[in-house]
């Protein structure tokens, strides 16, 4: 028996990017946990795709490995994760490893799924394999579309690689790695054959700019301009705290009104600042992200719009806010009338 502990974040996060690749009515359906005493692996294939998430754990053993099914009459693969979301993110909690069962425990209660120690594929062998080829020049490959979509669990950004056309496509992410199968080409299918079929609508000529100098900087800008993003909102929110609480002092005898919404806005401020520092921690790719989209939405100049429907769709009554608040400015503004009047 051996005890690995992680957060309910850390155990949903790799349960979740591996979901996309697990085998369908296949022999591999469901899910290795594998601990090698340092990071807690979640592999998952169905051969023609194979994924591995890993998150750092605390174990009281070397390693262990066992194989949960997600199958549809026993999916404890789901079980397993409805069970970790149903945690506060940044509780801990532990799994033990028996011959035929998992045991998930945390301050909620208490979790035991089937689980096997059978025969799963040698994910390490096989990536190493990957690896180890070496690498030729701008390989023409095939992949099915609809299993692109898979890899869009596998993190904010990633990269690829591959070692020639008839090998498989190594997918990186952040503490995330994958291959994807190719398909078997026709001798006829060729970049000469491709650039035939679309020259009239290219060209016969063009720049001569390499496919990898265009990788390269298409995805040096996107991650440096995602980078800059979480540079700037962190110096603004701290920003706005320093202003708001310094005007709070020059501000106490003058307005009260302007003295609630520069307090409001500090606070606020420094809510959003220490809640960006620990997203920035845990969850860096979900933070730039979020940043990316808020940014969009900002720009666009409709956030009331954004807020609203926000604020239906979580089952408030923003018409009723509006009201309430209508309500209040009228009460405030009767209420200095009738003092005015008193004073004159």
């Amino acid at each position: 028996m051996s005890l690995t502990s992680l957060t309910a974040y850390q155990l949903t996060e790799l349960l979740r990017r591996v979901d996309p690749h697990i085998g369908r009515n296949s022999t591999i359906e469901g899910v290795r946990l594998d601990y090698d005493g340092q990071h807690l692996h979640a592999v998952a294939t169905d051969r023609y795709t194979l994924a591995v998430a890993r998150e750092r754990a605390v174990g009281t053993a070397p390693a262990w490995a066992v194989t949960i099914s997600a199958a549809e009459w026993t999916n404890n693969v789901a079980a397993l994760r409805a069970w970790a979301d149903a945690h506060p993110g940044q509780e801990h909690v532990h799994l033990t490893a028996g011959t035929d069962s998992l045991t998930a425990t945390g301050r909620r209660g208490k979790l035991i799924v089937e689980a096997s120690t059978g025969y799963f594929p040698d994910w390490r062998g096989l990536i190493r394999t990957a690896l180890q080829h070496e690498g030729t020049e701008s390989p023409f490959s095939g992949f099915p579309s609809k299993q692109f979509a898979r890899w869009q669990s596998a993190g904010e950004r990633i990269t690829t690689w591959q070692a020639a056309f008839d090998k498989p496509v190594v997918v990186y992410g952040t503490n995330f790695v994958g291959l994807q199968m190719p398909m078997k080409l026709g001798d006829e299918e060729s970049p000469a054959g491709r650039w035939d079929q679309w020259k009239d609508s290219l060209g016969e000529t063009g720049p001569e700019v390499t496919q990898e100098d265009t990788l390269h900087h298409w995805e040096a800008a996107a991650l440096e301009e995602k980078d800059r993003l979480v540079e700037a909102m962190t110096e603004d929110l701290l920003k706005q705290v320093l202003r708001s609480t310094g005007d709070l002092f020059t501000l106490a005898t003058k307005d009260t009104g302007a003295l609630a919404a520069y307090a409001l806005a500090g606070g606020r401020a420094w809510m959003a600042y220490r809640l960006l520092k620990a997203m920035a921690k845990a969850a860096p790719d979900l933070l730039r992200q979020t940043l990316e989209d808020v940014d969009m939405q900002l720009e666009s100049g409709e956030i009331g719009e954004w807020a609203w429907d926000e604020a239906k769709a979580a089952g408030f009554d923003p018409r009723q806010w509006h009201d309430d608040y209508e309500a209040h400015l009228k009460k405030l503004a009767e209420e200095r009338a009738a003092k005015a009047e008193t004073t004159a």
